[in-house]
C-alpha cells in the first residue's frame, strides 16, 4: 500500500496552545502520479498538515509516511531534492535576482549551472516569469509568487508540494499552470499536492480532499464528489458538507475513496521503467557554497548592513582617537590679583632681582610670573578685581572651572618665605599661596586642571629658585617619582582604555550584525524551504559563521591600521597577539549574537537583548572604571565575562609588552576561545532542537 502512495496521513493531531485542535483525527492517502487539491477555508489547517507533511512542524498525534518513509528517515525524500516546495509564503531572500533565486535552490537540490539554466528557459514561457536580472524586493507580489513556484518545480521533483500557488496570478496564467501539472503527472509520474481556494479549478484534480475546523469531510474523485450530491459545483457539494458537520451529523466518516477508480488513473505512469528521470543528489559543500553566496548577496545588496559594518568602525576608531584622553582645551578660570590686577593684559612678567652681597633676592610682582606660565590654549583667564564679584559671576553664569586668587603681599611672602623658611609667619605663608576653588561637576576636569595647575607651579618656582640662586631641588615636594618600567609617569586615560575599547567595540558590532542573521532567514520564510530540500541546520550556522567572520577580518584590519598608522596607537609587545585577540573578540561577538538570534523570535527582542547585555559588559569589563574599584561580588562576576579578562591581556600586551607564554596573557585567550566554543555548541544544540 505504501509502495502505490506519495502520501499517507493517519489520524493527525495538532493543537495550538495545547487546546484549539487546528487537525483533528485527519486521515489522507495521496497515490502517486495524481493531482491531489486539498481545500477548505483560510484557518482550517491546509498550511498546517502540509508544513508536518513536508517535516516543517510535527504532529501531537499521528503518523506520516512521504515517499516510503517518515519525514527526516533515510527511506524518506523529505528532507531532499525529491521534494518540491512552495510554501504559501514568498519564501525568497528579496536580494536575489530570478536568476539568482532559481541558481541557489538549483545548487542545494544538486543541479550544475548548464541544467539549472536549461530549466530556467523552459519555466520563464510557461511562468512568465519577470527579467532575470529583476530583483525579488522590486518585484509585485504575483511575480513574486511565480519566481517561488519556479523554485519548486526547478529540479524536478517526485513529489511537488503547492501551498496556494495560483493566489493573485492572471485566470490564462492559472490555467496554463494546471495544464502543466497535468502534463507533468501524466508524463512524468509527479504527484501534486496543491491548496487552492480556487475551489472550482480543483475539479482538474485527480483527487479532492475537502478540510474544515480540522477535519476531513471528504476526500474523493471530483466527479464522484460531484454524483453524490448531485450537482455541478464543487462549491456547493463543500457547503453541503460544511452543514452537515455543523448539524453534527457524521462528519467523522468521510466519504469513502473509490480507490480502485483513482489509483489505476493516477498510476498509469511506470514508475519502475529505469528511465524516469535523473535524482538530484547534492554534497554539503554545494549546499554550503549556495548558503555563502546568498549571505554575501544580502549583505552587499543591504546598504545599511555594509554602511553599519564597514564605515562604523571607521567612524567610531577615529571618533574614540579624536574624543578619549586629549587634554581638555578652552577651559574658562577667574582670576583675582589683587597684586597687581591683569599684569598689563599679561604682557608685565614681573621683577627678580639677586644682590650677591646680601645673597637675597628681590621679588616683585610675582604673581605675574605664575599667571604668565599658563597656557591660554588651556585655561583662558578672566580677570576680575576682588574676589566677591568673580565669586557672584561665576555663581550665575557657571562658565568657569573655578577661581583662582592672589592676595596682595603675595610677592613679598615667597620672598620671606625664601629667605627664611623656618622662621617664616603662619600669616606669610598663607599670604604666598595661591588659593584655587574648583566649582565643576566634571571629576575629570577637576583633576586635570589640579594637575595641570600643580605642574605649572613646580615649573615657575624652578625657575624663580634657579635665579635667586638656590638650587631648583628645593623647589620640588620631598617625593619623587622615578620613571616607570611600563608605561610613562603621566599615563593619559586614552592609552589606559585603548585596549578595553577596541575589543568592546570589535564584541558589540559584531554581535548586532549577527544577531538578526537567523531572524532575517526565519521569517522571511527560506529557513524552513532550504531544510525542505536538505539543508541542515549545522550548515546554515557554518554559514552564517564563515560569512560574519569574513566581515570581522574586515573590521579588525580597518580598526588596528587606523590605530597603529593614522594614530600611532602605542604597542610596547607582539603586534600578531594584538591581531589575534581582536580577532577572537569579533568572533566572540559573532557568535554572541548568532545565540541571540537563535534564541530570539523577533527582530525587537532581539535588539531587546543585544542592547540589555551591552551595557552590563560595559560597566563590568573595566573600561570606564578599573574592575580594582568594585565590590567584591562584582569583581569576580566581571571575570566571567567575555572581555574583562582578554581586555587585560591586550592591556599588559600593548603597554607592558608581556610575551604571550605568561598566564596573565594567555588566560585572556583561554577565556575568549572557551566563550567562543561554548556559544557556538549552544547555537548548534538550540538549532537542531528547533528543527
Amino acid at each position: 500500500m505504501a509502495g502505490q502512495n506519495a502520501v499517507i496521513v493517519r489520524n493527525a493531531k495538532k493543537t495550538y496552545g495545547g487546546q484549539v485542535y487546528i487537525l483533528n483525527g485527519v486521515n489522507v492517502t495521496v497515490p502517486k502520479g495524481c493531482i491531489y487539491s486539498l481545500l477548505g477555508a483560510s484557518g482550517c489547517g491546509k498550511t498546517t498538515l502540509l508544513s508536518c507533511v513536508v517535516g516543517v512542524r510535527k504532529l501531537d498525534d499521528g503518523d506520516i509516511w512521504v515517499l516510503g518513509g517518515q519525514p527526516g528517515t533515510k527511506d524518506s525524500g523529505i528532507p531532499g531534492p525529491r521534494i518540491g516546495y512552495m510554501p504559501q509564503d514568498i519564501s525568497l531572500v528579496g536580494e536575489f535576482s530570478v536568476i539568482e533565486a532559481l541558481f541557489f535552490f538549483g545548487t542545494i537540490s544538486g543541479m550544475e549551472k548548464f541544467e539549472i539554466e536549461e530549466r530556467y528557459i523552459e519555466l520563464k514561457d510557461l511562468l512568465q516569469l519577470p527579467p532575470r536580472d529583476r530583483l525579488v524586493k522590486n518585484m509585485s507580489g504575483g511575480q513574486q509568487r511565480r519566481v517561488s513556484f519556479a523554485a519548486a518545480l526547478l529540479q524536478r521533483p517526485e513529489l511537488l508540494i503547492l501551498d496556494e500557488p495560483t493566489v493573485g496570478l492572471d485566470p490564462v496564467l492559472r490555467d496554463n499552470i494546471w495544464n502543466y501539472l497535468v502534463h507533468i503527472t501524466k508524463q512524468e509520474g509527479v504527484t501534486v499536492i496543491i491548496t487552492t481556494h480556487y475551489i472550482e479549478e480543483a475539479k482538474q484534480s485527480d483527487k479532492i480532499g475537502l478540510l474544515r475546523n480540522g477535519q476531513l469531510l471528504a476526500e474523493s474523485s471530483p466527479n464522484e464528489l460531484l454524483e453524490r450530491f448531485q450537482t455541478d459545483s464543487l462549491e456547493e457539494a463543500f457547503l453541503t458538507l460544511s452543514k452537515q458537520q455543523t448539524e453534527n451529523l457524521r462528519v467523522n466518516d468521510p466519504i469513502p475513496d473509490t480507490s480502485g477508480g483513482i489509483n489505476s488513473m493516477c498510476n498509469s505512469y511506470d514508475f519502475g521503467n529505469g528511465n524516469t528521470k535523473r535524482v538530484f543528489q547534492s554534497n554539503w559543500k554545494m549546499r554550503v557554497m549556495a548558503l555563502l553566496y546568498k549571505n554575501a548577496l544580502q549583505f552587499l545588496r543591504h546598504p545599511g548592513g555594509f554602511l553599519f559594518s564597514i564605515i562604523l568602525p571607521v567612524l567610531e576608531i577615529m571618533l574614540f582617537f579624536h574624543t578619549i584622553g586629549l587634554d581638555p582645551k578652552n577651559l574658562k578660570i577667574y582670576v583675582v590679583n589683587e597684586e597687581i590686577g591683569a599684569c598689563n593684559n599679561q604682557k608685565y612678567l614681573g621683577n627678580i632681582t639677586y644682590y650677591d652681597e646680601e645673597q637675597t633676592c628681590k621679588l616683585t610682582d610675582l604673581s605675574c610670573r605664575f599667571i604668565a606660565g599658563m597656557d591660554d590654549d588651556i585655561l583662558k583667564m578672566k580677570f576680575y578685581d576682588n574676589y566677591e564679584k568673580a565669586k557672584e559671576e561665576l555663581m550665575n553664569n557657571r562658565d568657569a572651572v573655578g577661581i583662582m586668587y592672589f592676595q596682595r603681599n603675595f610677592s613679598l611672602g615667597m620672598e620671606q618665605k625664601l629667605e627664611n623658611m623656618l622662621t617664616v609667619s603662619d600669616d606669610v605663608i598663607s599670604t604666598s599661596i595661591i588659593d584655587v576653588e574648583l566649582h565643576t561637576p566634571g571629576r575629570e576636569i577637576i583633576l586635570f586642571v589640579k594637575q595641570y595647575l600643580y605642574k605649572m607651579f613646580i615649573e615657575e618656582f624652578e625657575k624663580i629658585a634657579m635665579e635667586c640662586r638656590i638650587n631648583k631641588k628645593y623647589a620640588n615636594i620631598p617625593v619623587k617619582f622615578e620613571d616607570p618600567i611600563y608605561g610613562k609617569n603621566e599615563m593619559d586615560f586614552g592609552a589606559y582604555v585603548t585596549p578595553v575599547f577596541l575589543l568592546t567595540m570589535l564584541f558589540v558590532l559584531a554581535t548586532s550584525i549577527s544577531s538578526s542573521a537567523i531572524i532575517v532567514d526565519r521569517h522571511s520564510g527560506i529557513w524552513d524551504r532550504i531544510l525542505v530540500q536538505g539543508v541542515t541546520t549545522a550548515e546554515i550556522l557554518i554559514a552564517h559563521l564563515i560569512t560574519q567572520a569574513i566581515i570581522i577580518v574586515f573590521q579588525v584590519v580597518i580598526a588596528l591600521y587606523i590605530g597603529f598608522e593614522q594614530y600611532d596607537m602605542y604597542c610596547k609587545g607582539s603586534k600578531i597577539g594584538v591581531i589575534v585577540m581582536s580577532m577572537l573578540e569579533g568572533i566572540c561577538g559573532m557568535v554572541y549574537g548568532l545565540f541571540i538570534s537563535v534564541s530570539c523570535t523577533s527582530h525587537s527582542v532581539a535588539n531587546y537583548a543585544t542592547t540589555g547585555t551591552f551595557y552590563p559588559l560595559l560597566l563590568l569589563c573595566g573600561l570606564i572604571w578599573p574592575i580594582e574599584g568594585m565590590p567584591k561580588f562584582l569583581r569576580w562576576l566581571s571575570l566571567t565575562m567575555p572581555i574583562t579578562i582578554p581586555g587585560n591581556a591586550l592591556r599588559q600586551i600593548m603597554q607592558k609588552g608581556t610575551d604571550l607564554d605568561k598566564l596573565e596573557v594567555y588566560s585572556g585567550f583561554l577565556v575568549v576561545t572557551v566563550w567562543i566554543f561554548a556559544l557556538a555548541s549552544i547555537c548548534l544544540f538550540r538549532l537542531r532542537y528547533k528543527s
